[in-house]
């Protein structure tokens, strides 16, 4: 992580907890030659919410890989991990928000700056029309809800064993709790805190955070993003018209300006091979063994 983006952070948000990306923490994993053993291990011990199940993954990684432990305390738990976070994350693990945005603009940020603005206003008006009318046709308190199978043995009025693959979690819907403690950190019930409330026969929307509940996908999308209309139309206030703005000073560097990304090789490729002849996807002529046309640097060939 760059410092200058710590820093800036701290300065700008003084109360938010900066966490890190967990799928560009396995980047770096890979870019140092790791098992992919040890990388699975990682994956779940970032994604597990006891901490428990992260100290089990972490012993896991030690005995498999002692200088890859080594390399992911470096950074403090708290900050990549969801079981030691003192902050909720919710799913929110990655940033694959961000990088999808980033793409819906990648053809708009080639455009001067008042077309891409434009083009960020129809592209946003959009989405809020969209996402409102969705909203507004849904019949549930709760966009989705999954159902439970598991055997529930209630305890009291709120508590509950639930029993799941021969493991005993005890759920409390009056303090929303769960001994996975996925209750407790999504603010959305788990698979034992629904038996639990199926057994009961309760609305299960009352034991959610009201950020899922439909009036506050609603109110999200309540806004309308209106065009700002021609330029000729705009009322400028003189105060603004009198202000000089200069460019920003910016060296171009030499060479073809850069589009795309650089694709690293721990990447897998999206490239398809497919050879024309016997008409197969992953190969190309000199590796091909099905067509009956030989090349003579081809492997059939060699044989």
């Amino acid at each position: 992580m760059h410092q200058s983006i710590a820093h800036g952070i701290a300065k700008v948000y003084p109360e938010s907890h900066h966490v890190i990306c967990i799928y560009h923490l396995e980047q770096n994993l890979k870019r140092r030659k790791v098992k992919s053993e040890v990388i699975k291990l990682f994956q779940s011990a970032a994604r597990v919410y006891r901490r428990k199940e992260f100290d089990l993954y972490m012993s896991d990684i030690v005995k498999v890989d002692k200088k890859t432990f080594d390399y992911l305390m470096k950074e403090p738990p708290e900050r990549w991990a969801r079981s030691c976070s003192p902050r909720r994350r919710y799913d929110m693990l990655t940033t694959n928000i961000v990088e999808s945005m980033n793409s819906v603009l990648l053809e708009a940020r080639e455009l001067p700056i008042l077309r891409m603005m434009d083009f960020i206003q129809v592209k946003l008006q959009r989405w809020f029309y969209e996402r409102r009318n969705e909203a507004e046709g849904t019949f549930y308190d709760v966009s989705c809800w999954s159902f439970s199978t598991l055997k529930v043995f209630p305890v009291d009025l709120w508590r509950s064993r639930v029993e799941e693959e021969g493991i005993t979690f005890l759920v409390d819907l009056n303090k929303r709790i769960c001994d996975c403690f996925q209750f407790q950190f999504d603010e959305l019930s788990c698979i034992h805190a629904i038996a639990a409330i199926e057994k009961r026969n309760i609305k299960k929307s009352n034991f959610c955070s009201d950020w899922y509940l439909k009036e506050s996908w609603l109110k999200i999308y309540e806004r309308q993003i209106h065009p700002v209309g021609h330029t000729d139309s705009w009322i400028v206030p003189e105060s603004v018209k009198s202000q000089i703005i200069k460019p920003p000073d910016f060296k171009v560097p030499p060479g073809r300006r850069q589009k795309k990304r650089h694709i690293p090789a721990t990447e897998s490729s999206k490239i398809t091979f497919k050879y024309g002849r016997c008409r197969r996807i992953g190969h190309n002529r000199t590796s091909c063994i099905y067509s009956p046309a030989v090349h003579p640097f081809s492997r059939k060939h060699r044989e």
